[in-house]
């Protein structure tokens, strides 16, 4: 990592033959972020300690983190420019998606109906006081609140290093959580270091973490419906070169 300091080229990669497969690969395909409510009944966690720093599934702790994940989710759709960061990442009906497909969809057959008779727009989920938008809220909140579990990693320090060691971390914990048949949907709202969440920060930190520890990644955990996959660039259109 950071050959050549950390303000110049990431990583120096070497690929060479000989290596043993990894068993985690085998579930990359399967591996999607679900934002659905999740089924009332706990999710057997064990595996997931493996790679999560630990796993709440204690009843009172997993109410008061589902009050703070929603709050701070709350905090950062009713707070302009943060929210306006998500909406201007929305990608609405097939043309939208296809042209550029590395935000947030919002497809089919059921929501592109929707647009075509004016119940699903960008200004609609740009105005906090329009129907549609209190809709979104709304269902997010009930989404949120069907939560039996969550998953945190953290790390001693908080540098560059440390980061994408807890970016590695959470990717291998979530191949694992699909493997063993859970979902998972990072709630990283309350992690977010920017005035309006200050305090939910100081809150989750001193829940999750030892002193001088930071949470890097907290994440929804239980059983639903299979969630579909996001449409990506091509691996081919991300490569230059050199």
């Amino acid at each position: 990592l950071f050959p050549d300091g950390e303000d110049r080229s990431v990583a120096h990669i070497r690929l060479a033959p000989g290596g043993l497969p990894d068993l985690l690969f085998a579930h990359v395909p399967a591996r999607h972020t679900n934002r659905n409510a999740y089924e009332d009944r706990q999710p057997a966690t064990a595996a997931l300690l493996a790679e999560a720093t630990s796993v709440v599934t204690e009843p009172d702790a997993v109410d008061n983190l589902r009050r703070l994940t929603w709050e701070a989710m709350r905090i950062e759709m009713t707070t302009p420019r943060t929210h306006m960061e998500s909406v201007d990442l929305m990608r609405f009906g097939k043309q939208e998606i296809e042209a550029n497909p590395d935000g947030i969809t919002l497809g089919g057959p059921m929501l592109e109906a929707l647009m075509k008779v004016g119940m699903l727009s960008r200004d609609g989920q740009a105005d906090p006081s329009s129907g549609e938008y209190q809709q979104t809220l709304s269902m997010f909140k009930s989404f949120m609140d069907a939560t039996p579990a969550y998953a945190v990693v953290t790390t001693a320090g908080n540098s560059r290093t440390d980061q994408i060691e807890a970016g590695r971390r959470w990717v291998r914990l979530h191949l694992t959580a699909t493997g063993q048949g859970f979902a998972m949907q990072p709630v990283s709202q309350a992690l977010q270091e920017y005035p309006e969440q200050a305090d939910l920060y100081a809150q989750v930190h001193k829940q999750l973490a030892s002193p001088g520890e930071t949470v890097q990644m907290l994440g929804r955990v239980g059983y639903a419906q299979p969630a579909e996959p996001s449409p990506r660039w091509p691996l081919e259109s991300r490569i230059v070169d050199a």
